[in-house]
């Protein structure tokens, strides 16, 4: 008696009707293809979150450039005279001179 595989026992218990399904190279595409879906370390769903993380960490990271842009240029405007200089501090440090008063008024 010929010792027939565990795939040919299978093969043999199918209805006639399913035998083209089930194809040693299609179950194997089936199963590779649900193996990197899945479980291997790189699957799809991994790839995709990482994909997420990167737009948007480059999105800060745009956001970033153009507040250090706009930082160079303030801090440009701010030295370039001694009057911007001091509008700086008294607007936004509440600086003031000697026997001056300052009154902040919140809305």
């Amino acid at each position: 008696m010929k010792k027939r595989s565990l795939f040919d026992y299978i093969k043999s218990t199918i209805p006639i009707a399913y035998r083209p399904l089930i194809n040693k190279f299609l179950v194997a595409t089936v199963f590779f293809c649900i193996w990197m879906l899945f479980f291997d370390r790189s699957r799809v769903i991994e790839q995709i979150k990482l994909e997420q993380t990167l737009q948007d960490l480059n999105a800060h990271k745009r956001y970033y450039e153009q507040s250090i842009e706009t930082v160079k240029e303030q801090k440009k405007d701010l030295f370039t005279t001694d009057e911007n200089f001091e509008k700086f501090a008294r607007e936004q440090h509440l600086m003031k001179r000697k026997n001056e008063d300052i009154f902040v008024i919140e809305e």
